[in-house]
């Protein structure tokens, strides 16, 4: 379980949000919904602790041997790699316990292709498949920006199944039917509101 307990979130002099009083739960994926420059990404750096909230606490209730997973649109991939030179640095960081099968988002290049020869979002596919490989709960900022249709299917699917058991946060730019449907808030001009779900609480 994810539990934010009276947070504010600053951005530079501005407040993306404060007092914010939040638990999220498995059972279904939790979005955070708002439009570019309302303060996602900086939500989802302090809820990974790679940011200080400017004030409350932040508190991740998970076994030690599955730390939660973070993905952000920065993550790059050298273009001088080669496809199979990543999937073997991919094999290697795996837990013992897993059996490094590739996820249905591999973009089906060969070993000897250049990453710097990849389209961005057969790139994008590339990471999330390593990421995904692994068990643990899950923070994504805009992690469908950028996949084609069916990538981005594949990857909601992915996503829906993880978040069976794991909590799975995914910040977007866009408030789709799903994200309606399973709950998390909107964030906008410093205010955040819940969306529909109900399996997370916002106080």
């Amino acid at each position: 379980m994810l539990t934010l307990r009276d947070v504010l979130v600053r951005r530079g002099p501005n407040t993306v949000v404060e007092a914010l009083n939040l638990e999220v739960r498995a059972g279904s994926i939790f979005w955070v919904v708002g439009p570019n420059g309302a303060g996602k990404t900086s939500l989802l750096r302090v809820m990974a602790g790679l940011d200080t909230p400017g004030a409350g606490t932040v508190t991740w209730t998970s076994t030690p041997e599955e730390p939660f997973l973070y993905f952000q649109s920065e993550m790059a991939i050298p273009p001088s790699a080669t496809v199979g030179d990543w999937e073997r640095l991919t094999l290697r960081v795996l837990p013992g316990r897993c059996d490094g099968g590739r996820t249905s988002l591999w973009p089906g290049a060969g070993p000897d292709r250049r990453t710097g020869r990849l389209s961005t979002g057969e790139r994008k596919r590339l990471l999330l498949d390593s990421l995904l490989r692994r068990p643990g709960p899950l923070l994504l900022d805009e992690p469908f920006e950028h996949l084609s249709p069916d990538a981005k299917a594949a990857l909601a699917e992915i996503l829906e199944e993880r978040a069976r058991t794991r909590v799975v946060v995914v910040a977007t730019n866009q408030a789709t039917r799903r994200a309606e449907r399973d709950g998390g808030l909107r964030l906008e001009g410093g205010v955040a509101e819940p969306l529909t779900g109900e399996r997370a609480c916002l106080r």
